[in-house]
């Protein structure tokens, strides 16, 4: 009976809280309603009413303000970078960033850059010269054919440099392999692509349909190669007996200009490798190789070459490979590639400027009482060995816990847009020939994440999660506030690494009678494990501060609670409401405030609500506590 009047409660208070419900009835503003009644709608009155949710933006959230407020430091960081930079990192960003922007300055170069990518073919006089030719642009920073990278270490911690194949222009090799007549059409339309490629490259116009031809064939032959071996497929032998495998394509020689060192090699997809020396062997005539080296040059840099590369390249692959209206702007398209290419300088930059040490140390400090507050109480529960392996994960804050981006080497300038992309090709290749891995961080400093790292005990929290609503602003040591919204969030994902068994299963009927919505009723069962993870998270922060301040009075409690409300602010339409509750694993946002607040006993007691009102269970469920 208590479940159906809180399922009622809370949502009569949702509902009557929706702006759009209160702009129909067209009076005054609804007063927000009580804390034991509906805590969501009392924390988050006044930013529902401000923020309404509407066609045109069918979700508004705090925490989409949080990434929106990132995305603007992280503009702000390039714009600066790019003219008062404050350190050597910001300047080779800055210049990366400025080159790349400009639009007149890509137009200018467009013609000279062409002339510099194409040079090398040059050189291919006779098929046998392919060889001559690949080894030319790899020194000019671009790999046509192959790409070198390193494999993840063996037993004996080497790290086996391997040859892997250069991406074809559809990167899907079944493009070129499936008979679907919807695909056959998409070829139609890459083929018009190339030709603009090659047309605006300069190539005479008698020539542009049979190099268009010769592309696509060739593609196609290397594309079945790779569908018919597999994408695991490998050779792993001696770099001489690799040459010797591939002679067309002269290994040794290749890495010997390089300046790498290693007696073997591993060939991913040999295949394809055969396949592309057979084709240089067979050839009669060097213009097919000519076409198809030329061909996929430029594909790789018509995105960063004049407008007439530019706009073929967006309206294929953005417009008809994507589906997309228009192609990425840009800003977007440097944004991508400055991700691709420097994530690791753009995080150390965005790290250092926004994630002062004092910033970090306080999230630290916050991060490690709320640890000690889960393996505590984890160990008092029985679950010794999930608190064990809890005491022994690991923090990165704002990539404390990761090497910092090396770009020793590495410049740019500001006017060389293309010439900064071959400086990077060379660049990077050199390190991956000297067995130097670029230390990039996973997780991207300016996305507000709070996160395990895939494979490893290390919790990430990025620099842009270290600010409102997640960390205050103020302060040398967390404060109520932020042990209630970050603190519970590091809580929440402490909770995903414990085994829960039976603890907390009741939240799933809980959670099954709250009604989102009329005729709308939550999943209890798909939401558990994160229902479940919320309501431990608040325990263990709880706890945490509790004990950093054991003699808090009520405002300063009110505080914590208020702080994981606001994280869970949002207005949307019953469109996109509806379309969360059906496929989401989390609760839609008022219940994961009210929910797990409601079975909270430090809640009811801060607000003094009555046993058994709609947020203070009379029979709470708990947990770890």
């Amino acid at each position: 009976m208590r479940t159906l009047a809180l399922t009622a409660a809370l949502a009569v208070a949702v509902l009557a809280l929706s702006p759009a419900a209160a702009q129909n009835r067209g009076a005054r503003t609804p007063a927000a309603p009580l804390a034991c009644a509906d805590f969501n709608g009392h924390a988050n009155h006044a930013w529902r009413l401000a923020n309404p949710a509407s066609a045109a933006q069918p979700e508004r959230s705090r925490l989409a303000e949080l990434g929106a407020s990132a995305a603007q430091k992280q503009a702000a960081l390039l714009a600066a970078a790019a003219t008062s930079p404050q350190n050597d990192q910001e300047k080779t960003l800055g210049a990366f960033w400025a080159a790349g922007m400009d639009e007149a300055g890509l137009e200018r170069q467009s013609a000279a850059a062409v002339q510099t990518l194409l040079a090398p073919l040059a050189q291919l006089r006779r098929p046998r010269d392919l060889a001559k030719v690949g080894a030319a642009y790899h020194a000019l920073g671009v790999a046509p054919m192959a790409e070198f990278v390193r494999l993840e270490a063996t037993d004996g911690g080497r790290r086996p440099l391997a040859a892997v194949p250069a991406a074809l222009g559809l990167i899907d090799p079944a493009f070129y392999t499936t008979n679907d007549a919807e695909v056959r059409t998409l070829l139609g339309k890459y083929r018009t692509y190339v030709e603009a490629v090659l047309r605006a490259s300069g190539l005479p116009e008698a020539e542009i349909s049979p190099a268009s031809e010769a592309v696509l064939q060739i593609e196609t032959q290397l594309a079945q190669a790779l569908v018919g071996e597999g994408p695991e497929a490998r050779s792993s032998d001696t770099l001489r007996a690799q040459d010797r495998r591939f002679i067309a394509l002269g290994f040794a020689d290749l890495l010997k200009q390089l300046g790498a060192r290693s007696e073997d090699l591993v060939v991913v997809s040999p295949a394809y490798f055969a396949t592309l020396g057979q084709i240089a062997s067979t050839e009669r005539d060097t213009k097919r190789l000519q076409w198809y080296l030329r061909f996929r040059v430029l594909n790789r840099f018509a995105p960063e070459l004049g407008g007439t590369f530019r706009s073929a390249h967006g309206g294929f692959f953005a417009q008809i490979l994507r589906g997309l209206p228009a192609a990425p702007s840009r800003a977007e398209h440097m944004d991508t590639l400055l991700r691709r290419t420097l994530g690791g300088l753009n995080d150390a930059a965005f790290n250092a400027r926004y994630a002062p040490e004092a910033r970090r140390q306080r999230a630290l400090a916050l991060a490690e009482g709320v640890r000690a507050a889960a393996v505590e109480m984890a160990g008092k529960a029985g679950a010794t060995e999930d608190a064990q392996r809890l005491h022994a994960m690991r923090f990165d804050i704002a990539g404390n816990g990761s090497n910092t981006f090396d770009a020793n080497g590495l410049e740019f300038r500001a006017d060389d847009h293309v010439g900064n992309l071959l400086r990077y090709g060379r660049w990077a290749e050199g390190r991956i020939l000297a067995d130097r891995p670029l230390a990039i961080d996973p997780l991207p400093a300016r996305v507000p994440a709070v996160q395990w790292l895939t494979g490893t005990d290390t919790l990430a929290i990025t620099a842009a999660a270290l600010s409102p609503p997640l960390l205050g602003e103020a302060g040398t040591a967390p404060d109520a506030a932020d042990h209630g919204a970050l603190g519970a969030l590091i809580g929440h994902e402490l909770a995903k690494r414990l085994t829960p068994g039976n603890r907390g299963a009741a939240l799933g009927p809980l959670y099954n009678g709250f009604q989102a919505a009329p005729g709308l009723r939550v999943d209890g069962a798909r939401t558990l494990p994160m229902n479940r993870a919320d309501l431990a998270g608040l325990e263990f922060a709880w706890a945490a501060f509790t004990k950093a301040q054991p003699q808090a009075d009520a405002n300063t409690n009110k505080a914590f609670f208020t702080a994981w409300a606001n994280l869970w602010a949002k207005t949307q339409t019953t469109e996109a409401l509806r379309a969360e509750v059906q496929t989401s694993p989390y609760a839609p946002a008022a219940f994961r405030v009210n929910g797990p607040l409601s079975q909270l006993p430090a809640f009811g007691e801060t607000y003094g609500c009555r046993v058994g009102a709609v947020m203070r269970a009379a029979n709470p469920i708990g947990v770890w506590r």
